[in-house]
């Protein structure tokens, strides 16, 4: 595979565990390369890709009101940007990624939409102590070097007002331990031992890779309770589509049955804690 700073991105098993500045670099050149193309990229396609978009923007989008202040960290081209700032909520979004932002600047404008757009560092936020009522990151926190976990839980405390709530998404590493595939790879693919998400089939014909972090449910819970921050819920998405073929899911009855049962156990453990994927949601308390 050729890889785009290949002495950054190259890891795999056993490899010495990269610095914090290294992966960050990595991953803002990677997105630097794709921006023009990323929302071409990340749209699955089939029937279980179809289940697993709606599931994260119902999470989401659902618990996001007119008037408040959110911050989408890790916004991208504004996949959630976009939408949340539709609803009505003052959204700022924040990504390290210069490129990105440009795009969700331009596809905010194409709808005569506004939002704050900031080039910045999640585990070193560049706002005030209680700005914002809603903290948001899907798909973005798994680039987080491991090493800064816990400051980028503690600046999302830092910076939500007391009540506010952070809402995210992420992989599930119990599920790696079971299928190491990636079972929405289309052309972006999580390599499961190499801890690394691979860019295939690029427009350069480069390939590229960016360190990438599963979390578990055990994992969310010890970060957000170092924080004093307390879970209300953890939500599995695609706990059962995630394993039938999309010929399967085809069949619009079994589409349906499996929807169903997916909502009625999605947040009742322990079916919850085995999603393909995790959304969760986290309060600060009052006091």
């Amino acid at each position: 595979m050729t890889t785009y700073e290949e002495d950054l991105t190259t890891t795999g098993a056993g490899a010495p565990p990269r610095e914090p500045a290294q992966v960050k670099d990595t991953v803002r050149s990677v997105y630097q390369r794709v921006a023009q193309e990323y929302d071409e990229r990340i749209p699955g396609a089939g029937p279980a890709d179809d289940m697993f978009t709606a599931a994260e923007r119902n999470f989401l989008l659902n618990k996001i009101r007119p008037g408040q202040r959110v911050l989408d960290m890790g916004c991208g081209t504004g996949r959630f940007t976009v939408p949340m700032a539709e609803l009505g909520a003052d959204v700022t979004g924040l990504d390290l990624s210069r490129a990105m932002l440009d795009m969700a600047r331009d596809k905010l404008s194409a709808q005569g939409l506004e939002a704050d757009l900031r080039e910045g560092d999640m585990a070193a936020l560049p706002f005030p102590d209680e700005s914002f009522d809603v903290v948001t990151s899907m798909l973005a926190l798994m680039h987080i070097p491991l090493q800064d976990r816990p400051a980028v839980f503690a600046e999302v405390r830092r910076v939500l007002r007391p009540g506010g709530r952070m809402l995210l998404g992420v992989k599930n590493t119990l599920i790696e331990q079971f299928f190491k595939a990636d079972r929405f790879a289309s052309v972006d693919v999580t390599d499961v031992t190499g801890k690394e998400l691979l860019f295939t089939r690029t427009r350069s014909g480069e390939e590229y890779s960016a360190p990438w972090y599963s979390f578990s449910p055990q994992d969310l819970n010890a970060l957000f309770a170092t924080e004093g921050m307390v879970v209300t819920q953890l939500r599995g998405n695609s706990t059962l589509a995630a394993w039938l073929a999309d010929e399967v899911l085809g069949d619009p009855a079994v589409a349906l049955a499996v929807q169903s049962f997916e909502r009625a156990l999605c947040d009742t453990p322990p079916f919850n804690h085995l999603g393909y994927h995790l959304l969760v949601e986290a309060v600060k308390p009052r006091h």
